[in-house]
């Protein structure tokens, strides 16, 4: 089971465009096989929809808060590093035009030389959708609509599409993704409904856990949906589950965590861990040499 670790950038000061070189760099080097980063447009100092990874519904983020955009921080990280992986842990898909986000991933995949996996979702702020414009309702159509807009734009040498929310004739999205068909296509959620569509319309899921949660019964439906689908031996489509550092826990039950979860036939585990931004070297040495990841 590979090991990637996951970070927000651009939510505070010390964590800057800096920081991410010097913590792509440092990923890198400290044998992680990926980089994975989280994506929401705008956030509000008051939320409507509850949470969904928190027990109260409420978001753990207060009063300010920032992200720099995923594309561009994986962008950013590919230009200086060589072999760590990139991912989007999630891009919310139904928010932006389905040729943009092809012509920004197609590019980043140029850029990272194939080193990109595209994690795709819904999100789950109707507020958000409602700020830029979008509508809540019907969004699971929409997502479906989209990624597959953005497959034909990038297979097609003038590309056709169809559809009730995209429609596109002899359009051309030159060049294609340097990764043939494209970058893999990560589904994430929990859902029932999203462990379907990721065995419907991906290349893989990537799940969100939480530090409140056993990962076993997540991971039960998911394996539980691939044997009803007829599929429990796909190599082919790919398993990853992000899941939090807890200060509660000690290092003995982090590495309990990992061969639980590579027992139950997990390809990745992204774990969310705590680097601070002065002690980057000494953190990521602490880590790596805790999960056995020397290079």
């Amino acid at each position: 089971m590979k090991i990637g670790i996951a970070a927000a950038f651009g939510d505070s000061p010390l964590r800057d465009i800096g920081f991410l070189k010097a913590f792509a760099q440092a990923a890198e080097a400290s044998g992680f096989h990926s980089l994975w980063v989280p994506e929401h447009i705008v956030f509000f100092t008051r939320y409507t929809d509850p949470y969904p990874h928190t027990p109260d519904g409420v978001a753990p983020w207060k009063g300010r808060f920032g992200l720099y955009d995923p594309m561009l921080v994986c962008t950013v990280a590919a230009c200086v590093t060589t072999r760590l992986r990139l991912g989007s842990a999630v891009l919310i898909v139904p928010e932006r035009p389905p040729l943009l986000v092809a012509k920004e991933i197609m590019t980043l995949d140029h850029i990272a030389e194939g080193r990109f996996d595209f994690g795709a979702g819904l999100g789950w702020s109707s507020q958000e959708y409602a700020a830029l414009g979008v509508p809540w309702e019907r969004r699971g159509k929409r997502f479906d609509e989209y990624l597959a807009a953005i497959k034909v734009a990038w297979s097609e040498e003038a590309a056709e599409f169809n559809g009730e929310f995209v429609q596109f004739k002899d359009a051309v999205l030159q060049p294609h993704p340097l990764t043939p068909n494209g970058p893999p296509i990560l589904i994430g959620g929990n859902s029932d409904f999203a462990i379907r569509r990721a065995l419907r319309i991906g290349d893989g899921w990537i799940g969100v856990g939480t530090r409140y949660e056993d990962p076993e019964p997540l991971l039960a439906r998911l394996h539980a949906a691939l044997e009803q689908d007829d599929r429990p031996k796909d190599r082919d489509f790919q398993i990853k589950l992000s899941l939090p550092y807890s200060p509660r826990n000690s290092d003995d039950d982090l590495l309990k965590l990992i061969r639980t979860t590579a027992s139950l036939g997990l390809h990745e585990l992204v774990l969310q861990l705590p680097v601070r931004a002065k002690h980057l070297e000494s953190d990521m040495r602490r880590w790596s040499g805790l999960l056995g990841l020397t290079t």
